[in-house]
């Protein structure tokens, strides 16, 4: 070992085993055993010495701060010999132990000695670890992972318990200094969440709201909540932070905002890996009501509505174009053109239709006062149809609230001849115990009562399955009819009402227009001609 060589001693401590606030007492204990021994070794007590450690990390991955500058100090050949308490110090991964101390450690002539585990590779000159060193290092790997997937486990029961487990709130929220658990609203930045809510709604772009507080010098939320933890000012100001359209769509997107957790959006495949991969939007878990929104469950889905499409003017002119987003080319899907009007008339049209040939869009002009006639004509349809709805459905009302208690009391009844039934083998078996009864009447009446028992069963099974049905209808969410009947004899339509109940209008080139209306949650389609 050449003398010129550094001697490392190498200390961490993984965030499980707990921290003080400067250095954890377990990182001082690991330095005092260490330099005891270089003490007690005048080999090494001559070698020049440096410390290095990583308090807070996980030995699964060598992706360490302190590590990578023990790595690159290896690389660059100026490690002679490397100290550490215990092999699980240096890394849990026994393969990537292994891989170091019979290969890499070797090759660049470097002494590694492990303290607890009585181990010195000079004393290993030639030779393979022993079997107890192989096994302690897979017990280790074993050990994280075992420890990967409780931790793991026991943040999911948190979660689902409705506590708060992230590192750090949102924007806009901050974790609750007695129970850590909980989120609370920090008003002024909640004041800057509803006013991005609030001027969407007013029909402003993203774009129109980065200009907006850019203006105003309104603080970006990482200056927010950097100013807010006492972080610092220096850092911040030097990035020169400017709202930008992202931020907008960020907020506009968080469910937090109207009181719920979202979570699970990555896992890790490979418990103690530390490898996180995305999880499909559609399988992340959502709890609401978790804690007090920003602002309104009604008020979050209209500014998600209001970003698909936002009302604007026609390329040739500045009127306004009340169904843009909405009309849409029925064979390539895309919007429809609007021309600048002439006397009260604009015409509708796909640009991707003109001078090509063989093409299946629509070629044809839309008179827009006509469309618009249309859309009258079929929302008042919609609307008489869903006024039907919701009048069949109060009468039916009474007719499924009867049909639940006469289920719930066919229930109870089974459930009576059920027991009785049970009671009777009971006492069929105190009789063949005494003698009363022979073991072939006693055998033949058990299977018939067995029959007879599960047929109630399936009864009863049949009762509760027409309860859940019947409760479903009940419960079945219908436009309130007051709600409905103010659009009864409607004869203009707006953007708000477009917006609220119109999913798009199809035109196809051979004549056919589809109005695909949104109804209590379902798709209606009016196939129609145009004119």
């Amino acid at each position: 070992m050449a003398e010129n060589k550094l001697l490392v001693g190498y200390y961490r401590l993984s965030m499980e085993d707990g921290s003080s606030e400067k250095e954890s007492n377990s990182i001082t204990n690991q330095r005092l055993l260490v330099r005891d021994y270089i003490t007690g070794h005048a080999d090494l007590s001559a070698l020049e010495f440096r410390e290095l450690y990583d308090d807070g990390y996980s030995g699964a991955t060598m992706n360490r701060p302190a590590m990578q500058e023990l790595l690159e100090l290896i690389r660059r050949e100026k490690v002679g010999c490397i100290v550490v308490k215990d092999f699980s110090r240096f890394s849990r991964d026994y393969i990537e132990l292994g891989t170091y101390l019979e290969q890499i450690m070797p090759f660049m002539g470097i002494r590694f000695i492990s303290i607890s585990d009585k181990y010195d590779s000079s004393e290993y000159n030639g030779r393979t670890l022993g079997l107890d060193f192989q096994f302690k290092g897979l017990l280790a790997d074993f050990y994280v992972k075992d420890q990967s997937v409780k931790v793991k486990t026991a943040v999911a029961a948190k979660r689902e318990n409705g506590q708060y487990c992230a590192g750090s709130a949102p924007f806009g929220f901050q974790r609750n200094p007695e129970d850590r658990s909980e989120l609370l609203i920090v008003e002024e930045e909640a004041e800057i969440i509803r006013r991005v809510f609030s001027l969407t709604l007013a029909r402003y772009s993203k774009t129109d709201i980065c200009r907006l507080f850019n203006e105003e010098g309104i603080k970006t939320p990482l200056q927010q909540m950097h100013s807010r933890q006492k972080g610092n000012p220096k850092y911040v100001e030097s990035k020169n932070l400017a709202w930008t359209s992202d931020m907008i769509r960020k907020i506009l997107n968080d469910k937090n905002y109207y009181g719920c957790m979202v979570y699970g959006k990555t896992k890790i495949p490979d418990p103690g890996s530390g490898k996180e991969v995305p999880v499909p939007r559609e399988q992340w878990k959502v709890l609401e009501g978790h804690h007090e929104p920003i602002v309104s469950k009604e008020v979050f889905e209209q500014a998600q509505a209001l970003q698909i499409r936002h009302t604007r003017s026609s390329k040739y002119n500045k009127t306004e174009n009340m169904l843009n987003g909405f009309v849409k080319c029925g064979h390539c899907k895309r919007n429809l053109t609007l021309s600048k009007e002439y006397k009260g008339h604009g015409y509708y049209s796909c640009s991707y239709a003109t001078g090509k040939e063989k093409t299946e869009c629509f070629s044809g002009k839309l008179d827009n006062r006509i469309l618009e006639q249309m859309l009258i004509q079929d929302w008042k349809r919609v609307v008489q149809t869903q006024i039907d709805q919701v009048q069949m459905q109060e009468q039916m009302k009474e007719e499924q609230n009867r049909k639940i208690k006469e289920a719930k009391s066919d229930i109870q009844r089974l459930e009576i001849k059920l027991e009785n039934l049970h009671s009777q083998k009971s006492w069929n078996y105190e009789q063949y115990h005494d003698g009363v009864l022979s073991k072939d009447d006693f055998i033949r009446e058990r299977k018939e009562l067995d029959t007879e028992q599960e047929q109630i069963r399936l009864e009863i099974q049949k009762s509760e399955s027409s309860i859940v049905k019947e409760q479903e209808l009940l419960e079945k969410q219908y436009i309130p009819l007051d709600e409905l009947m103010k659009y009864r004899g409607y004869d203009r339509i707006d953007r708000e009402l477009l917006e609220q109940n119109l999913d798009a209008v199809y035109v196809y080139d051979d004549g056919r227009v589809e109005i695909c209306w949104k109804s209590c949650g379902n798709d209606v389609t009016s196939p129609g001609k145009i004119l």
